[in-house]
């Protein structure tokens, strides 16, 4: 390790910054855990008394009128051919208390539901948190004088890099730990886990592709903090960008939302994703017919994407740095 970069990675440890984003997507986390509360909390009593008013009624006319909705399923299933035991057997049952209860999740489908989102907002904090890093310096000074104890512009950039991607990384894993432990426990005291099975695979899964989405926005957050230098400038670059490239190009060329960064992210993600292109056909008899037409991306042309978006950003910053002036 060169003693450059052990300067960053002591230096970034210590700044307010990183703590503070630290701080903020905890608190992000655990509104995630209040809504994993929100979905698996139990009845109230009153919701129980009205459940069991709500299946006694519902007994009484199964009671009386069972046999012969079991009677017309059964001609029903004969006429169109199907299994009347199948289709008609549930009919035989009585209702049951948790058919009228109000639904809840287990833990597996909580957490498939509640705890993928929190990629979201890891990524928007770490890019934050890689902008501030470096326009921070540049608005202070810090950077020249830094400079002049370290010329070389190209191995600044590159422990800056490094040292952002090192602080990221148990940032965003406090954070995701933070949102998984209390969904898990929400649940568990709840009484809702269910089936656990794939808890497991599932958060594997999102936690990996969360972590990888997190550092990818801290590259292209230093990137764009060498290019730009200023904190309102990069603001002002990603509005420009989700308004004119994110949503407005795809409505004038809707092929093109097939390679933008929103689409690709969510690719990523998800586990694939689809957009939709109108696409018409016509003769010369008639008029055009058109139909939409799904086109699907992968997670791994998604991944393309952002990789090449990554270091198009971090090349055009390291550009701005070695050529541009550091006062």
């Amino acid at each position: 390790m060169s003693p450059l970069l052990r300067a960053e990675l002591l230096r970034v440890r210590s700044r307010a910054v990183v703590w503070g984003t630290a701080v903020v997507l905890v608190v992000a986390a655990l509104g995630f855990v209040v809504a994993a509360w929100d979905d698996t909390r139990p009845p109230s009593a009153g919701a129980l008394a009205q459940a069991q008013e709500e299946l006694a009624t519902a007994t009484a006319r199964w009671e009386s009128d069972h046999a012969g909705w079991v009677e017309v399923c059964e001609e029903n299933a004969e006429r169109d051919g199907e299994d009347p035991h199948v289709l008609c057997d549930p009919l035989r049952t009585p209702p049951t208390l948790e058919q009228v209860l109000p639904y809840r999740p287990a833990l597996v489908e909580t957490l498939e539901h509640r705890y993928p989102p929190m990629a979201v907002v890891v990524l928007v904090g770490l890019l934050v948190m890689g902008v501030t890093l470096v326009t921070a310096d540049f608005g202070s000074g810090a950077m020249g004088t830094w400079l002049t104890f370290a010329p070389r512009r190209g191995r600044v950039l590159v422990s800056r890099l490094v040292a952002a991607l090192a602080a990221a990384v148990p940032v965003a894993l406090v954070a995701l730990g933070t949102a998984l432990v209390g969904i898990v426990a929400i649940v568990a005291v709840n009484g809702a886990t269910g089936d656990a099975g794939g808890a497991a695979g599932v958060v594997a899964v999102a936690t990996a592709r969360a972590l990888a989405a997190g550092l990818w926005a801290v590259a292209v957050g230093v990137g764009l903090a060498f290019a730009l230098r200023v904190g309102a400038g990069v603001a002002g670059l990603v509005v420009w960008w989700v308004a004119a490239i994110e949503s407005a190009l795809p409505l004038l060329v809707p092929a093109a939302r097939g390679v933008t960064l929103a689409t690709s992210l969510r690719a990523w993600l998800e586990g694939g994703t689809t957009y939709g292109v109108e696409e018409c056909v016509g003769g010369a008899d008639g008029p055009p017919v058109c139909a939409v037409v799904e086109h699907v991306v992968s997670p791994v042309q998604g991944a393309g994407v952002l990789l090449v978006a990554a270091l198009v950003v971090l090349g055009l910053g390291a550009v701005s740095f070695r050529v541009r002036d550091v006062p």
